[in-house]
């Protein structure tokens, strides 16, 4: 659940790889613009910002240029970075 007191944003990349450049970006399957059917929105959080996407309609999907394009499913989601954990403690992945 998006939390209310969270602001709406433009909708951008939801993870950039540092080391590649590459990126996981929303995309429509048809000719549909993602802004008419994606919301993204932040909110301040312990720990830092906290970013939420709302998926309003059938045909929208992420993009990698290394993997298979994935279709995403209308609803809403909290947008986290994955951790890989080692004996030396947990950091983001990095791409």
């Amino acid at each position: 659940m998006i939390p209310k007191e969270a602001k709406r944003i433009p909708i951008r990349p939801l993870a950039l790889g540092e080391a590649t450049g590459h990126h996981h970006s929303l995309c429509t399957l048809d000719e549909t613009p993602v802004e008419d059917v994606c919301e993204m929105y932040e909110v301040e959080a312990e720990g830092g910002v906290k970013t939420y996407l709302r998926v309003t309609a059938e045909g929208v999907a992420l993009t990698h240029q290394e993997h298979k394009t994935q279709p995403i499913a209308p609803g809403e989601y909290e947008i986290t970075i994955q951790q890989e954990n080692s004996d030396w403690g947990a950091r983001p992945v990095v791409d």
